[in-house]
């Protein structure tokens, strides 16, 4: 398996991803930006399948931040988005982070399985966040 950062030629790739695993997909502008930003976006990339799961995070002083965590519909359930995690999770470590946030939407079991699964707590919740109306959950993991 192999976790690397994505450059701007996996754009295509990305919002394809995007578009399968995200009601509200990030487009092509967003996700360039932020792998021009620097913001860290790392996929795992597999020779026979390409581009099957993404993290876009965002480094804060003391914190981290989860913007998306995708995994190919056809690729799910088996440890992609796990790994992606702890590779976050090693990352934090070694740069000092105090905690890691995210949102996730409401209806999303799986995602809030895993997160519980991983130590993160539920922190909030945003009413209507989402352009559908759905509440968005708040979490956060401190490290």
């Amino acid at each position: 398996m192999n976790i690397r950062n994505a450059i701007l030629t996996d754009i295509p790739a990305l919002q394809e991803l995007e578009q399968q695993c995200n009601p509200s997909p990030w487009s092509a502008a967003q996700l360039s930006s932020s792998i021009n930003t620097l913001q860290p976006v790392w996929v795992i990339d597999q020779p026979e399948h390409g581009i099957i799961a993404m993290l876009v995070w965002q480094k804060l002083p003391d914190e981290a931040e989860i913007h998306l965590l995708n995994t190919h519909p056809a690729h799910r359930r088996q440890g992609y988005a796990q790994q992606l995690l702890e590779h976050l999770f090693q990352w934090a470590q070694q740069h000092h982070i105090n905690r890691i946030l995210l949102e996730v939407r409401a209806s999303n079991y799986g995602a809030l399985q895993l997160y519980k699964h991983n130590g993160f707590q539920r922190c909030g919740l945003r009413k209507n966040y989402y352009h559908n109306g759905e509440d968005a959950v708040l979490m956060e993991k401190p490290c």
